[in-house]
């Protein structure tokens, strides 16, 4: 398609092509398999490969998300006021490209003094990961406000995005497990290292496949926002769409982050098979590809925040039948409820990106600020929170019930009310989360019919 299409494609607010759908797409596997591999082994790796505790542990899996918290608004800040040949993102993505990988492989190398040392070294290159992540993600995420202006459109580049997010699972939630195990009993290091070395290879691809995929993407013609930076957060937090959304994304983040650092114990000490992790992840994945299509058929006939409130009840109800593992049979039951959760969870992941994109686009015609970058900034923040605290309540849920730490090659017993801390974090809490996020969804306001008096359509 020349270029002339796609600017006319841009103007127009008309359907982007299949390449930027595609393009804009497969960055989703880079975000999504850095998120989802620390989520689910990175606090198994601290305290059953390298014997740190609990509560240590789960310090070192959130607070580099909590440097990230101010990283990420500045980068949206210095990416929104960016000239160059490549356009505003591109230059932000290359540089992501170049970091993330060789810090995601030295995140699981291993080290070779356990306990307090590993912890600090797994701190300190966490810390530089995240960071580098968030040079990639925060404007890969501000790209679809400005490549189209059509409400639904957005949702399509979602959609996209939402069925490769649905690969970066099955490639960092099935995949990395599998990989993990296949050095075998007493040799967990060496597993973690080559899973590290592979998802690290992936990610590379995913963003530069990206970054190649978009280059011919449609921008609108911008004016720079000259406002200071913290002028630019008032504006961004002014609006009152995008401060309702971001408890609720904020909250649904945090419950699913809370379930899937759970996962490989529940799997390990109440399933009592470690290879269950796979199966499970792939059972909550598949749905999150295969029902993309009724979900945006059901968000165009209910809006967005209905259709994400009733993505909240799969998720909820699931979680809560999860619960009942050790009493249900196991296996099947446990096959049955992640199916019902990864119905929930395809409608979470797709819709509060969409509506992301349409606060950007309302910020922009109630103040005249082009705030893509900040806005996509406090939201990449947010989601590297939540994701980190949700490792961190599961971890609190694992100290306070008496779990015991362990080395690569030690095998330990855990107690009953190990057992349960467990279970309970990784479901009732996630569970209540979601809850707590469907709540404060019934303030938010922005659906179709606002748009359009907003944006003069």
């Amino acid at each position: 398609m020349p270029s002339s299409a796609f600017a006319d494609a841009a103007r127009r607010g008309s359907a982007l092509p299949r390449s930027v759908h595609a393009g804009y797409g497969v960055g989703a596997i880079a975000t999504h398999v850095f998120s989802t591999v620390p989520s689910l082994l990175l606090l198994i790796y601290l305290t059953d490969a390298l014997a740190v505790s609990p509560a240590l542990a789960g310090f070192v899996v959130v607070a580099p998300k909590v440097v990230d918290v101010f990283a990420g608004p500045y980068i949206g800040v210095r990416s929104d006021r960016t000239v160059s040949r490549w356009g505003p993102r591109h230059p932000w993505m290359a540089a992501g490209a170049v970091a993330l990988p060789v810090s995601f492989a030295l995140l699981f190398f291993g080290f070779p003094v356990p306990g307090t040392p590993a912890a600090l070294y797994v701190l300190v290159v966490f810390v530089l990961a995240a960071v580098s992540a968030s040079v990639f993600q925060v404007p890969y995420s501000a790209m679809p406000g400005e490549i189209t202006d059509d409400y639904h459109e957005r949702s399509v580049l979602q959609s996209w995005r939402t069925v490769f997010v649905g690969v970066a699972l099955l490639l960092g939630g099935a995949l990395a497990p599998v990989l993990v195990e296949s050095a075998g009993p007493g040799n967990a290091l060496a597993g973690y290292r080559l899973m590290g070395i592979v998802m690290a290879l992936i990610v590379l691809a995913a963003m530069v496949g990206c970054i190649l995929g978009t280059r011919r993407a449609p921008l609108r013609r911008r004016v720079q926002d000259a406002q200071p930076l913290f002028a630019q957060f008032r504006t961004a937090l002014g609006n009152p769409y995008f401060r309702r959304l971001l408890p609720v994304a904020f909250l649904q983040v945090v419950a699913s982050g809370t379930m899937i650092a759970g996962v490989p114990y529940v799997t390990r000490h109440v399933m009592g098979d470690p290879g269950y992790t796979a199966l499970l992840v792939v059972c909550v994945t598949l749905p999150l590809i295969g029902t993309m299509p009724v979900w945006m058929a059901v968000s165009r006939r209910l809006d967005k925040g209905p259709t994400l409130a009733l993505a909240c009840g799969f998720f909820i109800t699931g979680a809560i039948g999860l619960f009942f593992i050790p009493v249900m049979g196991g296996l099947p039951w446990a096959i049955a409820m992640s199916i019902v959760v990864g119905t929930g969870n395809a409608g979470c992941t797709m819709l509060p990106y969409s509506m992301l994109t349409d606060c950007i686009a309302a910020t922009r015609a109630v103040s005249g600020h082009h705030q893509a970058g900040v806005l996509s900034g406090i939201w990449s923040s947010m989601e590297a929170l939540g994701g980190a605290l949700g490792a961190w309540l599961l971890g609190a849920a694992l100290a306070v019930s008496g779990y015991r730490e362990s080395a690569a090659h030690e095998a330990v017993r855990q107690t009953e009310q190990a057992l349960q801390g467990m279970l309970v974090g990784s479901t009732l809490v996630p569970a209540a989360v979601m809850l707590g996020s469907a709540l404060f969804l019934l303030r938010y306001r922005l659906n179709a019919a606002a748009m359009a008096r907003l944006t003069g359509d």
